[in-house]
Order: C-alpha cells, then sequence, then structure tokens
C-alpha cells in the first residue's frame, strides 16, 4: 500500500515538473513575443534563445527566433533557424511559412538561386499564397537581371582587353616602324656619306689634270719655240733697219707712189 502511494507521488511530481518546464517555455515564448511586436529585437532574441535551450526540438522557438534574427539583419543565421524550424514540423502551413521566410532570407543575402529554390518548395505546400508566387517573381526578375549584368561586365572587359591590346598592337607597329625608319635614315647618311667622300676623291683628281693643264699652258706660253723666236728676232732687225731709215731720210724728197696697176 504504501508502494502504490509512493509510486503515485512520484508520477504527480514528474507531472508537476513537466507542466512548470512547458509553461516556462510558453512564458518565454509569450514575452519574446510581445518584445518582438514592440520592435525590441534585442530583448526578444534573447527570449527565443533561452526558449531554445529548454526546448530545442519546438517549432515555435526556432521559427520566433529565426524571425527576430531576420529583423536584425542576422540572415545567415535566420536562414539556420528556418531551416531547423521546418525540419521539426509537419504542418504544411508551418513548413511553408518557413520556406518562403528562407527564401527572404536568400534573397536578402543576394543568393537568388536557392531563394528560387526555396519559394518553389513553399508555393507546393501553398500553392495559392500570393506573397509567395510575388516573392518567386522577384527572385526570378533580380537572377535575370544579375546575369544580364555579368554579361554586359565581361562584354565590357572583353572590350577593354581588346582595346589594350589594340593599343599595345599600334604601338609595337610605331616602335617597329621607328627603327625601320631610322634605320632606312641611318642606311642613307652612311651611303650619302660613302658617297661624299668619293666624289670628294674624285673632285681632287679631277682637279690635279686641270691644274696640271693650267701649268701646262703657263709653261707653254712662256717657251716660245725656236723658229718663232728667229722670225720674230727677223722682224724687230728689219722694223729697226726701217726706223733708222726713216730717221736718215726724214728732210729728204720721197717720189709718190704709183697708182697704176702692174700689169
Amino acid at each position: 500500500m504504501l508502494k502504490k502511494y509512493l509510486t503515485y507521488f512520484i508520477f504527480l511530481f514528474l507531472g508537476l515538473l513537466s507542466f512548470n518546464a512547458q509553461e516556462s517555455l510558453n512564458t518565454l515564448i509569450y514575452k519574446g513575443n510581445r518584445s518582438f511586436d514592440k520592435k525590441n529585437y534585442d530583448n526578444a532574441s534573447s527570449m527565443f534563445f533561452d526558449a531554445v535551450k529548454k526546448k530545442n526540438d519546438d517549432f515555435g522557438a526556432h521559427y520566433n527566433l529565426a524571425n527576430t534574427l531576420y529583423k536584425k539583419k542576422m540572415y545567415d543565421q535566420a536562414a539556420s533557424e528556418y531551416q531547423k524550424a521546418q525540419k521539426l514540423t509537419k504542418n504544411s502551413d508551418e513548413k511553408a511559412a518557413s520556406l518562403y521566410n528562407l527564401g527572404n532570407t536568400f534573397l536578402q543575402n543576394g543568393n537568388t538561386d536557392k531563394a528560387i529554390n526555396s519559394y518553389k518548395s513553399a508555393l507546393k505546400l501553398d500553392a495559392d499564397n500570393k506573397a509567395i508566387l510575388k516573392n518567386l517573381q522577384i527572385a526570378m526578375k533580380k537572377k535575370d537581371q544579375k546575369q544580364q549584368n555579368q554579361q554586359q561586365n565581361n562584354q565590357n572587359q572583353q572590350n577593354q582587353n581588346n582595346k589594350n591590346q589594340n593599343n599595345q598592337d599600334q604601338k609595337n607597329q610605331d616602335g617597329d616602324n621607328k627603327n625601320k625608319d631610322e634605320k632606312n635614315n641611318n642606311s642613307k647618311n652612311q651611303e650619302n656619306g660613302n658617297q661624299g667622300n668619293q666624289n670628294k676623291g674624285n673632285g681632287n683628281q679631277g682637279k690635279l689634270p686641270n691644274q696640271q693643264e693650267k701649268n701646262n699652258q703657263q709653261n707653254q706660253g712662256n717657251k716660245i719655240p725656236k723658229d718663232v723666236q728667229k722670225l720674230i728676232l727677223e722682224r724687230s732687225a728689219n722694223q729697226e733697219k726701217e726706223t733708222a731709215r726713216k730717221l736718215l731720210n726724214k728732210d729728204a724728197f720721197s717720189l709718190p707712189e704709183s697708182n697704176e696697176k702692174d700689169w
């Protein structure tokens, strides 16, 4: 009999402990929700953390904690809690709500692919939910825009690379042309220099015969042939004789010369 009463008190005690623990969890969630409504997210997150510690497999504790972290823009931590929450419930509405909010966290992080997958999973559980459908469309548009921007960036980068390559090729070509012109100028200058030296030599060589010819002419002019010298001497002698005759016959009567033809 005593044993029977002892067993009864034990079960009663355990029941009271379980009731107090459950009521403590509900109290924490209630207080957390009150702080959440007042936008006191720091206090709310503290309450929900404690609730999770009280009962780690409770959907409401994880889901509400995830909502609070989302409001604090702690998207990675919020995504982790949403994933835990949707695994802790078999209720389709609760799963859909967790997946929908999970998609929102991915969208905020810029992970459009994961956001789209989360929205699609949520729509399978709640096909008539317009909010899920709307966010899915937003995520798909963001993905398309992201791809277009990436393509545009790639095209701009390719155009810039092509421009840089063209500039480099033009620069190299200009350098080659410059080197070629310098080489041609050097060759031309060298050729002209050699030709000038050669012409200079030819000029000296050409000048020598002229000078020699001039000297020869001068020498020839100074040297009179003997026969010419004899003739000059004879003329000089005749002129002297004629001059002397005229001087002697200066006062004498001279006969007029005849104009008649002698034939």
